[in-house]
């Protein structure tokens, strides 16, 4: 009677070994499982963000540009206003100039000479007035496009720094899934 406990308490050891690795097998295919879907969840994230960030990166682009066209629009028009105003100026004080060494030449030659040395300086003085508002639109050009080129230089790191960090977060996981054992924090 004692040979059959024993040989009864074996085989319920190796069926209960049996079902233990039947157990066994069950959590490593519903682990492999898990792991299979976290990845693919985690390539679909990845994926969809790229796609965020490329469309981002795209409209940034194309406020940029539209930003430039209007800049340009807008300094273009300042420019020609201005400068329409200035041969105007010049115009008038060219005609005015013309009238009085019309007037001076018929009473004195020596006042017209004078007069004309008066009126060369003016056309220089005006076109260095000129020359200098051009400059200074020209500055505040350069200025206003360096400021700018600054902005999407500041709106692409803030975007590769989030990239970096949805990258080391995507690591982070993997290693934390293969070295689950492990107490690891990232």
């Amino acid at each position: 009677m004692e040979f059959s406990v024993q040989n009864s308490e074996v085989t319920a050891h190796a069926s209960n070994n049996a079902t233990l690795s039947d157990i066994t097998l069950q959590i490593q295919d519903l682990l492999a499982t898990v792991m299979a879907a976290i990845q693919a969840e985690n390539s679909k994230q990845t994926a969809a963000f790229q796609t965020e960030v490329a469309k981002l990166t795209e409209t940034i682009k194309a406020q940029f540009k539209q930003e430039n066209e209007k800049l340009a629009a807008s300094l273009t028009e300042r420019f020609e206003a201005v400068n329409t105003k200035l041969i105007e100026e010049f115009n008038v004080k060219l005609q005015h100039e013309i009238q009085g060494v019309s007037d001076r030449t018929d009473t004195l030659k020596s006042d017209t000479e004078h007069g004309i040395d008066n009126f060369t300086k003016s056309v220089e003085n005006l076109r260095e007035g000129m020359s200098t508002r051009v400059k200074a639109l020209i500055v505040q050009t350069r200025k206003e496009l360096d400021k700018q080129g600054q902005e999407m230089i500041t709106s692409s790191k803030v975007v590769l720094v989030s990239i970096s960090e949805h990258k080391a977060e995507t690591e982070c996981s993997k290693s934390k899934a293969k070295n689950k054992s492990e107490t690891r924090t990232c």
